[in-house]
């Protein structure tokens, strides 16, 4: 009889922490309160993708002094709308990174013109979805890390896209399905195992064990400088024989591909949208630093690529050689993106680019600010 009772209470324990986990992964307050590190508004759902360290949790490269999320810059009031803004900012995670201000809000900021950012790899695509007719000369800046170029821009670019023409009633559907059914919901239920209160410090125990005694590290991170104070962690992506790689040799004919694609965007945008684009490619951290692990040769995927853009009177903003010349580290070593001395660098080469080209005053003056 006892040990029906202590199975039953198990049981009802049991039951009650599976409901709140349910619960928590489709509430954010109910899921921070299990936290030990809390997520906010807009980053939350996608558990620190790209901040390397949470991957394993392995204590030898917890990199301390790391700044807490904060909220994004598309959510404060500052942050201009589409059509409103002067300056359309179009990114990856290195202008949604939540550590820091990005640099989207820093050029708000300092310039006070109204900035707008959105994470997307479709610009004119994006333009078209929201009914976009403006002709008032704006300026885009459009960020990628070089990895993910070859991927954004082995297609020309087009304004297609698709519409949920859907009845009403099946949208309505859908939305009850995906709450029941929710797509992150693994996702966010290994967030739960590996950060909340309880089980942190289990986790990451077990993990720096099994590191210590057979060197088991997450796949996703199989490059690694292990320091008892300066440990350096790099994304697979980076390492494998893929595109995206360090290491991948990419053929004249490639490189030409990518370039004539970002030129056939540039033009686009200027004639249709009378937008003047200017590039940011972004080495890849294992691109400045592999240095801490090997002396490989780098397949000079940015220079050829500048090279390419230069030919054909495209505009961007080099910041490879000075990321590469500083004597700073300029990235998180434990972490995909970078550090506020990356981001100001940055900011310092895009001020000085516009101020280097008269050209660029019509969009900073009195007149053209709203």
């Amino acid at each position: 009889m006892k040990n029906e009772k202590l199975l039953k209470w198990a049981i009802y324990i049991a039951g009650i922490a599976c409901l709140y986990a349910f619960i928590s992964i489709r509430s954010l307050p109910m899921f921070n309160t299990l936290l030990k590190e809390k997520m906010v508004p807009g980053y939350w759902d996608k558990t620190k993708y790209g901040e390397l360290y949470y991957f394993s949790l392995i204590r030898h490269f917890r990199e301390e002094g790391m700044p807490p999320a904060q909220e994004k810059f598309q959510f404060k009031n500052k942050h201009a709308n589409l059509h409103d803004a002067k300056i359309i900012t179009i990114g990856d995670s290195f202008f949604d990174f939540s550590r820091h201000e990005q640099l989207p809000e820093r050029l708000s900021d300092t310039l006070n013109v109204g900035v707008h950012f959105y994470k997307n790899d479709f610009p004119l695509a994006y333009l078209a979805s929201n009914h976009y007719t403006d002709t008032t000369p704006k300026i885009m800046i459009y960020e990628r890390v070089e990895r993910y170029i070859p991927m954004a821009f082995e297609n020309a670019l087009y304004d297609e896209f698709t519409t949920n023409s859907r009845p009403t009633i099946r949208k309505k559907a859908a939305m009850i399905k995906d709450l029941i059914f929710y797509q992150r919901s693994e996702e966010l239920f290994d967030a739960l195992l590996k950060k909340s209160i309880f089980t942190t410090g289990i986790y990451s125990c077990i993990s720096t064990l099994k590191f210590d005694l057979f060197e088991y590290i997450s796949p996703l991170t199989p490059v690694y400088s292990r320091d008892k104070h300066n440990g350096w962690l790099f994304y697979h992506d980076q390492v494998n024989n893929e595109k995206t790689s360090f290491y991948y040799n990419h053929s004249n004919e490639e490189i030409n591909t990518l370039c004539d694609n970002m030129k056939k965007l540039a033009d686009q945008l200027d004639v249709k949208y009378n937008i003047r684009i200017v590039y940011m490619p972004l080495p890849a951290k294992y691109t400045l630093y592999h240095g801490v692990v090997n002396n490989d040769k780098y397949n000079d995927f940015l220079p050829r690529l500048f090279n390419g853009l230069k030919k054909r009177g495209v505009e961007y903003i080099d910041v490879y050689e000075d990321y590469k010349n500083s004597s700073d580290t300029l990235y998180y070593r434990t972490d995909s993106h970078w550090n506020e001395k990356g981001i100001e660098f940055a900011l310092t080469k895009t001020l000085e680019y516009f101020r280097n080209d008269s050209t660029f005053n019509i969009y900073f003056t009195t007149n053209n600010n709203k």
